[in-house]
């Protein structure tokens, strides 16, 4: 089969969304696929590409999207921009400003017909957020009908609290509730990466559930070169973007670790997110904020790490990511602090290490400085997580559309 991938950002770049869909390619390649990926400009180069994804086209689109759009570290001629832009210009239009692809819509309409006409389409993916590319990827579907259209839906859409939805007014909202339900009824399966999406959108498209296909982040296996025996392990370890909304917690963290000065605390963070509450004095130190390193590196220090210490805002409390999977695979226990949701009842279910409820922290959290966290190695069988299972499994559900 022929597969067009659409996702807006893909490897090397970093940006959030992209990793998915690079290692299905890849998978969808190995088990013998063709596959053409449509994504934005990065600064791969043509040597990188053919390393990491041989036999594999790509489609590669101007972003159209300003970096300063971002609202991070703006000079003052951009910020005058955001400003016009965020307050004014964004009302009178219902497309979301923040959403990547807005731009998009012909310009990937046409690399979709060229890529069709030189090689016919007979799966076509799309990815998102941005969600705009989901919308127009279903008017590609009208125009081809024999072409089985899939919609990946990372996160949630118009009822989540990502990507501007919440801000926006009667009318956009009104235009994004369109958007998706146009998605979802033109689209041939409909994959959610948690049970909770699934379960949302069963209960809000009753009539739609046949094409909901539960297509859970998964993590590959072959990038791990440790061995996993004999190894010590110290400290807490975090790796990834460091949430908004979450300053008043860290500061009771602090808090717990001055008044415990006896105890063998200590967090390393690796992130790429601006976040000056972690400067070198915080917490006597015992926090420290460092650059982002390679995904080996960073899973080397997993690996002999006590534990991996993670806390998400409420918004991010039912989203499962590839990384568990990753961590799990070390036999590294995980501590969640954030409310009760999807992640809690996973590492507790799962035994792979422990919730704690951010009221409880100063009470629950210390039990773990000195001793270990808790952690079953075979309970939970993280095989099932990895690509190419999930991708033979995908697979055996496209064959029966």
């Amino acid at each position: 089969m022929h597969f067009a991938i659409v996702t807006y950002t893909f490897p090397p770049s970093n940006e959030i969304g992209g990793r998915r869909w690079a290692k299905f390619s890849q998978n969808l390649s190995k088990f013998g696929h063709q596959v053409t990926v449509i994504c934005a400009q990065n600064s791969g180069n043509k040597e990188f590409f053919n390393k990491e994804f041989p036999n594999i086209e790509f489609v590669f689109l101007p972003k159209s999207y300003p970096d300063w759009l971002n609202g991070i570290n703006l000079n003052f001629f951009q910020k005058i921009k955001y400003f016009f832009t965020t307050k004014i210009l964004s009302l009178s239009t219902k497309k979301n400003l923040f959403d990547k692809g807005f731009a998009w819509e012909n310009q990937l309409l046409n690399a979709l017909t060229t890529i069709h006409n030189q090689k016919p389409i007979e799966i076509l993916v799309s990815t998102g957020g941005p969600f705009s590319l989901l919308y127009y990827a279903t008017k590609f579907k009208k125009r081809h009908q024999d072409i089985k259209l899939i919609s990946d839906f990372r996160d949630p859409w118009t009822w989540g609290g990502l990507y501007g939805i919440p801000r926006m007014n009667k009318k956009q909202k009104e235009y994004q509730l369109f958007c998706e339900k146009e998605t979802i009824t033109n689209s041939d399966l409909v994959c959610l990466p948690t049970l909770s999406m699934l379960d949302f959108l069963i209960q809000k498209y009753p009539t739609q559930t046949t094409k909901f296909y539960l297509l859970p982040h998964a993590y590959d296996p072959n990038k791990f070169s440790f061995n996993q025996e004999n190894v010590s392990r110290k400290g807490f370890i975090y790796g990834g973007t460091i949430y908004d909304g979450l300053e008043p917690i860290f500061k009771k963290l602090e808090l717990i670790i001055n008044k415990d000065k006896e105890s063998n605390f200590n967090w390393e963070i690796y992130t790429n997110t601006y976040y000056p509450l972690f400067d070198n004095n915080f917490a006597q130190g015992k926090i420290k904020k460092n650059s982002f390193v390679t995904e080996q590196e960073l899973f080397n220090k997993i690996k002999s790490s006590a534990a991996y210490l993670v806390f998400f805002p409420e918004i991010e409390k039912d989203i499962i990511s590839t990384k568990f999977f990753e961590i799990i695979y070390t036999q590294t226990p995980i501590i969640y602090i954030g409310e009760e949701g999807a992640v809690g009842q996973f590492v507790r279910e799962n035994r792979v290490g422990v919730h704690i409820l951010p009221e409880n922290i100063e009470k629950e959290l210390p039990k773990y400085f000195n001793q270990p966290v808790p952690f079953e190695v075979g309970y939970f069988d993280v095989s099932k997580f990895s690509f190419p299972r999930v991708t033979q499994d995908f697979l055996d559900k496209i064959n029966t559309l």
